[in-house]
């Protein structure tokens, strides 16, 4: 086998390993907690940012905002968190997690996302940018270069200025 075909199963195993951990870790939780990942991953970030408004939940989730409220009435329809809108503005909704939502994050494992963070934080600083500038080509080939496996997705704007950032600091 060539070094380039070696290098490209190496990768594709990896890829895998943290496919499987991800998912394993997924199912755990929901054994555990009766939620999915993403619920509990949102439970937390209400948790740790109470009265954060539902943009900047799904900003911060990477999700659109209608796909956020609609996970949002589930949480809410298990009493786990509660939505406030705001006296000033009634457009505004505040979210903030109950009692049971908190003592719920207190007996569950941590979400998958979690874990994925711890273990990226053990990364120096330029082993960061190096798999962020891997990762960022791969999705540009898969979403670019074969028409025929994924649909075309238009870059966002965060896409694009996050991007912009990382080629000015490069010059």
């Amino acid at each position: 086998m060539k070094s380039r075909d070696v290098r490209e199963q190496a990768v594709i195993r990896h890829l895998r390993m943290i496919t499987r951990t991800i998912q394993a870790q997924s199912r755990m939780v929901e054994r555990t907690c009766g939620l999915s990942s993403a619920q509990l991953w949102m439970l937390q970030e209400i948790a740790v940012t109470p009265g954060i408004k539902v943009s900047e939940l799904a900003t911060t989730l990477a999700i659109h905002r209608s796909t956020c409220s609609n996970m949002l009435d589930k949480l809410e329809d298990k009493a786990l968190v509660y939505r406030d809108r705001s006296k000033t503005d009634q457009r505004t909704v505040h979210l903030f997690p109950t009692d049971e939502g908190k003592k719920l994050l207190s007996a569950t494992p941590a979400p998958p996302q979690e874990t994925l963070s711890r273990g990226l934080q053990k990364l120096s600083q330029q082993q960061l940018l190096t798999l962020e500038k891997g990762l960022q080509d791969l999705i540009h080939c898969l979403y670019f270069d074969d028409k025929t496996s994924l649909p075309e997705k238009p870059a966002r704007r965060a896409d694009r200025l996050h991007a912009t950032a990382i080629d000015e600091n490069q010059h």
